[in-house]
């Protein structure tokens, strides 16, 4: 029989999971099946105490004789996010990893009803659709296809029941200092829920009850969207691409329906929700507008419309294109970080370029205008420009793409293949060279040239 996968516990040290812990630890001591359990530590490094909160959840590991594994995540807002929002992404990235390090096929939160009732009012005011007033799902994918499952088996038990069961087996656990900051939305909202619940009894079980309804509604609307979805999506063109949407189709739908693929669409590809007003800015931009091709940046994707699709693409690579000057000696290969990739160099008598050519001062550069390239033997010299329009190669792209000089003369054109127009040399050698981006497949494609 195959080892069952380990049971994670995310262990922040407070009451809420330091309870959790010990009831996974107790549930899995009483069955049968030998589970291996595991506690999970993120250190954001944003309190004073975080070293001390490390050494509390170590320290109560070894007493309880479960394996822990502490891993340090960096927080740096993205431009419009908070503090809070940064840090909740570094800890889901952070524990994703560390499920992968352990072969987790289960990570378990200590969310309870208190927290889903909280979530799902700060997010009601908070202007949030359908999917968010649904609140935290009980079970998720830990990423997009993560073969961890997330779940959160306390969404229904308040939290006066964890304080009864602390207190009933002795256990201790350390306090954040900030969760009494009324700075922090949630710790406001928790500050006012006692006068609500004196007004409205039942207003905990009712909230949960409503985010239940709501997320009925989410999965109809999702396997809805789904449908339409799988219509007019598509692999990326290549491997800056993710994937594509037909604008066309796109735009054959209702404002609605087409707001609600796209925003399926994305959670598809693992980005975070779009708010309102970028949701319409995608539709209005993407969709709705004619000519040009728009990019909306938005996390980890730039979304951009070309040749009548929607590309989620990788983001450009910073920096500014520079010159490089290098020297062939007849290696097979040069390495070449300022633009992120290698030349390489296969013998070819065929139809390489003259191999005196190559012993000339190479230069790799960015495209300056005017260049002219002959792309096929006896064929005519056409514009760079041209060229790139007729291959389907983007704008964007076209600035991540080097030009190969020898003494002056352009050899190949990346995204493109080599000129061939030399003199002719019959018995001298050639030799055929392609451009090879670190992000990209480097398959030579057919004819020599360069694949896209």
């Amino acid at each position: 029989m195959p080892k069952p996968g380990a049971i994670a516990v995310a262990l922040s040290g407070g009451r809420d999971s330091v309870a959790l812990l010990h009831a996974t630890r107790a549930a899995v001591a009483a069955s049968a099946m030998p589970v291996p359990v595991v506690a999970l530590h993120v250190h954001h490094g944003l309190q004073p105490e975080a070293d001390a909160w490390d050494d509390f959840c170590a320290g109560l590991c070894r007493e309880w004789g479960v394996d822990y594994h502490c891993t340090r995540a960096t927080v740096a807002p993205r431009p419009g996010e908070g503090v809070e929002a940064a840090a909740r992404r570094a800890r889901y990235a952070a524990l994703a990893s560390l499920c992968r390090d352990t072969a987790a096929e289960l990570l378990l939160f200590a969310h309870h009803l208190d927290d889903q009732v909280e979530t799902v009012l700060l997010r009601l005011f908070r202007g949030s659709g359908v999917h968010g007033l649904a609140g935290m799902p009980p079970m998720r994918r830990l990423g997009p296809d993560g073969p961890t499952l997330l779940l959160r088996p306390w969404l229904e038990i308040g939290r006066a029941e964890i304080d009864a069961y602390c207190e009933a087996h002795g256990l201790r656990w350390i306090d954040d200092p900030s969760n009494d900051d009324t700075r922090f939305a949630r710790n406001a909202l928790r500050r006012q829920l006692p006068a609500l619940d004196d007004a409205f009894p039942a207003l905990r079980a009712n909230v949960a009850q409503a985010a239940a309804h709501l997320s009925e509604a989410a999965r109809l609307l999702d396997a809805q969207a789904g449908s339409r979805l799988a219509t007019l999506v598509r692999p990326g063109r290549d491997a800056d691409t993710h994937a594509e949407l037909d604008v066309a189709g796109l735009r054959a739908l209702a404002p609605a329906e087409a707001d609600a693929v796209l925003r399926l669409w994305l959670r598809d590809l693992g980005a975070q929700p779009p708010s309102t007003a970028r949701l319409a800015a995608m539709r209005g931009q993407l969709i709705e507008g004619d000519g040009g091709e728009p990019a909306i940046r938005h996390g980890e994707l730039v979304l951009r419309r070309f040749r009548g699709h929607i590309l989620a693409c990788r983001p450009p690579v910073n920096g500014e294109p520079v010159t490089v000057a290098l020297d062939w000696q007849g290696q097979a290969r040069i390495a070449v970080p300022a633009w992120h990739g290698e030349l390489r160099f296969f013998r070819d008598d065929a139809s390489g370029v003259p191999e005196s050519v190559l012993r000339q001062p190479l230069q790799l550069a960015p495209r300056r205008g005017g260049e002219r390239i002959v792309l096929r033997p006896g064929g005519p010299a056409r514009a760079l420009k041209q060229a790139y329009q007729e291959a389907g190669v983007p704008a964007w792209r076209r600035a991540a793409l080097p030009l190969l000089w020898a003494g002056g003369q352009l050899v190949m054109a990346a995204g493109l293949g080599m000129h061939r127009r030399w003199p002719q040399a019959p018995d001298a050698p050639r030799w055929r060279v392609e451009w090879c981006d670190e992000r990209r497949a480097c398959t030579p494609p057919e004819h020599g040239g360069e694949g896209r």
